[in-house]
């Protein structure tokens, strides 16, 4: 019992002393989050990525997440393409399971300088990423879950890729310090 309240005492001195976890930003900075573009044949689809992507840069990211427009650094991109495949038929030529394909392109972007004629800012990183997912055709939400498992990984991989460098407790700040 002493044990478990010890591990309890640690615990709760580790959540009230500040502790973060994930990727930290060098000087504070914070982040924000922009719809994404949609350049693929699924209607609306850059709506769905979004609360998967802000999700992802809320767990794995410890930096204060604000609106893009106030935001020191950004995520932005485009959805580049939504595709159905063709599935898994049985022997009776019965279609049993089909699949989605979604690509989606990302970039950390850093803000440099405002000045009259506008924002003036710097793309930092930009990655290229693609899921597929496969579902039963007899399952009613089949395509519907698929593609959100799809955008959920997606996002997390956007969120991996553009702030991996910053995994490693002695990795240069370089590019996202704004520092030349």
């Amino acid at each position: 019992m002493r044990c478990a309240l010890g591990w309890l005492a640690a615990l709760l001195v580790l959540t009230s002393c500040g502790y973060k976890s994930g990727f930290k930003l060098p000087d504070n900075q914070n982040l924000g989050v922009r719809v994404f573009g949609n350049e693929s044949l699924l209607r609306d689809v850059e709506l769905r990525l979004h609360p998967f992507l802000t999700d992802s840069v809320q767990r794995l990211v410890s930096a204060d997440l604000v609106g893009p427009a106030q935001a020191d650094l950004w995520i932005e991109g485009e959805v580049l393409e939504y595709s159905r495949r063709g599935g898994i038929r049985s022997r009776q030529n019965v279609l049993q399971e089909r699949g989605v394909r979604i690509t989606v392109r990302a970039r950390l972007v850093r803000r440099l300088r405002e000045h009259p004629e506008g924002l003036e800012s710097e793309v930092v990183r930009e990655v290229t990423l693609s899921d597929d997912r496969g579902y039963l055709v007899e399952d009613a939400r089949g395509e519907s879950d698929a593609v959100d498992n799809a955008l959920r990984n997606i996002s997390d991989r956007v969120v991996l890729d553009l702030f991996a460098d910053l995994a490693y407790e002695d990795a240069p700040e370089g590019d996202l310090s704004g520092r030349r």
